[in-house]
């Protein structure tokens, strides 16, 4: 019995020594798993950062190219406006001189004084090449050619000559200046569509990228999602496996101890019977045979049958414990693989749900600065937008009348050009 009793106490110590084993198993690995968390974190935490300091030098730098760009397009602005002024300003006071001059020459003071100081044939040459070129200069709807055919008709040869030349000389740099302003537009309007389809089919691009990045992290989470799952219930079979095995093992013990005793118990009855009948048989040769017969005492018959009985059910108890032992042995090794098995398989999860966690912040961010980059293209295509309305608006209409300026104002200049060589003296008709 004291044998029995320190079996039980024994499995009792071996049951509380596994569930403390088991869990402190589990705290250990709960341990592990948030310490990996929490570098995951600090890693993502630290890229975080890094990412925020880069992002805040560049729109720094931005912003400081974008201020230079202002303070200069204001001061362009300025300068354009104050020049502009100062043009119209001439121009009113060129107007004005203009007109000035022609009343004086249109007076009556200024024909009496032609008329004593020229000759009549010199007055009558230089009328008739006078009212020549005035012909050629009214023939252009120009105004400013218009004023200057009067000019022609009043004014001296060698001033009016000056004057067309001026004109000429600004018509043919408004001439260019028109080239070089219809060359611009069409070289924006196209730089403009250009980057418009580019940046469409960078914004296309972004949203296929910023779905395939939402599906990935969707699918990852239902991964990591299942594959706690899994761990939890591997877990739970692996409890349910231990408890299965310490009530197997307690009734290994049970039996063992059930079959020692049995044992013992069938040894000593077969002690006593064998002892009986060893000492019947022995006094039944020690004594004398009386001078009357008597009838001659027997063993039972059914002695040896008991024996052999008692004697079966001992090796029976024997191979009851044998087999019990072999059956544990297989039991145990079992077990030991299942949870080996287990193990494996728990830490195979739990590395695929580090992995897949990483994956998944990885995700998250490129999904982040995907989406960052799709608002930076949807601004730019407004952007765009917005200059392609101001292009148009400034250059539709030198687009579409670039070819009937360019023959009006070469139409202009060879007016000028013609009436300047009818002062010369030459004969056009």
């Amino acid at each position: 019995m004291t044998w029995l009793r320190r079996k039980k106490t024994e499995a009792a110590r071996a049951a509380t020594f596994a569930e403390l084993r088991s869990a402190k198993t589990s705290e250990i690995e709960s341990g592990e798993k948030m310490a990996e968390d929490k570098e995951d974190q600090l890693a993502q935490t630290d890229n975080d950062l890094a990412e925020a300091k880069e992002d805040l030098g560049q729109t720094q730098k931005q912003l400081a190219e974008d201020t230079t760009f202002m303070n200069n397009l204001k001061k362009m602005c300025a300068e354009g406006d104050a020049n502009f002024e100062e043009r119209k300003n001439s121009r009113l006071k060129e107007i004005q001189a203009v007109a000035e001059t022609i009343e004086i020459l249109t007076g009556d003071e200024a024909k009496d004084a032609m008329d004593t100081t020229f000759s009549l044939v010199q007055v009558s040459s230089t009328d008739k090449l006078r009212r020549e070129a005035a012909a050629v200069l009214r023939r252009s709807r120009n105004v400013d050619l218009s004023m200057l055919a009067t000019s022609v008709e009043l004014d001296a040869f060698t001033k009016v000559k000056s004057m067309i030349d001026k004109m000429i000389e600004t018509l043919k740099t408004q001439q260019a200046d028109e080239v070089k302003k219809n060359d611009w537009c069409k070289a924006e309007l196209q730089e403009n569509e250009m980057t418009t389809m580019k940046t469409k089919d960078l914004k296309a691009d972004l949203e296929a990228k910023s779905g395939q990045l939402e599906n990935s992290i969707k699918t990852l989470a239902e991964e990591i999602e299942k594959a706690n799952l899994d761990i939890s219930n591997l877990r739970v079979e692996l409890q349910r496996a231990s408890e299965n095995r310490k009530k197997e093992n307690l009734d290994f013990q049970r039996v063992v101890a059930d079959q020692t005793a049995t044992a013992e118990i069938l040894a000593k009855a077969l002690d006593r019977l064998a002892n009986f009948y060893d000492e019947a048989a022995f006094a039944q040769t020690k004594k004398q045979t009386p001078p009357v017969a008597q009838m001659e005492y027997k063993k039972s018959s059914g002695a040896g049958g008991v024996m052999s009985m008692i004697e079966k059910l001992i090796y029976d108890t024997k191979d009851i414990t044998a087999e019990s032992k072999k059956t544990e042995s297989e039991a145990q090794a079992a077990y030991e693989a299942l949870v080996a098995d287990t193990n494996e398989s728990i830490k195979d999860l739990m590395a695929a749900v580090t992995s897949k966690t990483k994956a998944k912040v990885k995700a998250k961010k490129d999904l982040s600065m995907t989406q960052d980059d799709l608002a930076d293209a949807v601004t730019e295509l407004e952007e765009l937008g917005k200059y392609n309305a101001d292009l148009h608006a400034e250059c539709d209409y030198v687009l579409k009348n670039f070819m009937i300026r360019q023959k009006a104002r070469q139409e202009e200049i060879e007016s000028l050009q013609q009436a300047k060589q009818i002062l010369n003296g030459a004969n056009l008709s």
